[in-house]
């Protein structure tokens, strides 16, 4: 497959962030609009958008699509982002095709991952999908199923419970559909009713039923879904917010949160299996020389900070705090704990860089 295929994907990409979860979604350029599934936006109006080439910002959803399991997020105003190309409509899916499968798979950042089409045409629930034999991940619904002229023939949508390389893609010809129908619509924010198929918006809706069938359509996919953090999680953003940072922008599901920073990726997580709240973030990348002089310092550091202790991980310095058992977690103390933490990582990759030469981490890694 050529190499500019997957750069080309990789530059459409991006990942879409909900309180609820994370999930891929890609750029066609001839529609100006991201692409992904319905179940990865479901219950939001409004997402938040990341790539290796921006950060963080708010989008519109425009288009839900029940059946097809379809949505289309509005591309932020003046985002210059790279851009895919839809197969062309009599385009003929073959077994054993080669395909590139694009997302961000458990949360990881861009990830392409090289396969063959299993079978052209599975026919499930009434709709036709692609079998690949690519891994398809949690969190890479919504990402497009690429040929290897860098054509997009399917977005990945579902895999089967417990089968090894069984990945299913939804095929094209329901997008090219969904596509033409929105824009037939007005290219306003719409639903397709799962019922009758017609486009239904928020000027034709008749009392949450479509005007066409009389079926009544879903409430989350017009109003929205209220997103009400647990207790530990409400405390922790209450602390973040007092902080002056935007929940939304770095809310990253139920449980973390990711402030990008000057150069730094902060994360805070409160892990419900084991009750505890913590906070990591990567300072910078060992440098090259003097090693020994930086490990003594970052020794003695250890030994001075009772709340936050520095590691080396894989060539890069990490400083995490202790795990605060959600219990102890109060606002006035957790305030306290994050505001230095925040303040730390700062000073100490300041310090780290400009007095030992370590070199400056990438949040894009």
């Amino acid at each position: 497959m050529p190499n500019n295929t997957s750069v080309v994907a990789e530059n459409a990409i991006v990942r879409i962030i909900t309180p609820w979860g994370l999930g891929t979604g890609f750029q066609l350029g001839d529609y100006e609009l991201i692409v992904t599934n319905r179940h990865v936006v479901q219950g939001c109006r409004q997402v938040v958008l990341a790539s290796e080439n921006f950060r963080k910002r708010i989008a519109n959803v425009l288009y839900v699509d029940p059946l097809y399991d379809l949505a289309f997020i509005e591309l932020p105003y003046e985002l210059a982002i790279g851009s895919l190309e839809l197969a062309f409509e009599d385009y003929e899916v073959k077994d054993s095709d080669p395909i590139l499968c694009v997302g961000h798979p458990l949360g990881l950042k861009y990830t392409n991952t090289k396969g063959i089409v299993s079978r052209a045409q599975r026919r499930m629930n009434g709709l036709d999908y692609i079998q690949t034999d690519a891994a398809i991940n949690p969190g890479n619904s919504g990402g497009p199923l690429i040929t290897q002229d860098g054509l997009v023939i399917g977005v990945n949508t579902f895999i089967l419970a417990n089968g090894q390389n069984l990945g299913f893609a939804l095929h094209f010809k329901y997008l090219r559909q969904s596509l033409e129908d929105f824009r037939k619509a007005g290219s306003v924010y719409s639903v397709r009713c799962n019922s009758c198929t017609n486009i239904v918006t928020e000027a034709t809706l008749q009392n949450g039923y479509c005007p066409y069938c009389g079926v009544k359509m879903e409430n989350d996919d017009f109003q929205g879904k209220l997103y009400i953090p647990g207790a530990t999680a409400s405390k922790i953003e209450g602390i973040l917010q007092k902080l002056g940072y935007c929940l939304d922008i770095i809310r990253e599901g139920r449980e973390s949160w990711n402030i990008e920073d000057n150069n730094l990726n902060i994360r805070i997580d409160y892990r419900p299996e084991t009750d505890y709240v913590g906070a990591s973030c990567v300072l910078c990348q060992l440098p090259q020389e003097k090693i020994q002089r930086l490990y003594s310092y970052l020794l003695d550091q250890n030994a001075k900070m009772p709340r936050t202790s520095f590691t080396v991980e894989d060539g890069y310095v990490v400083l995490a705090t202790a795990r605060v058992k959600s219990s102890d977690f109060h606002e006035d103390t957790g305030y306290e704990l994050l505001k230095d933490y925040i303040e730390g990582c700062h000073r100490y990759s300041a310090v780290l860089i400009n007095r030992y030469y370590c070199i400056p981490a990438d949040i894009g890694e």
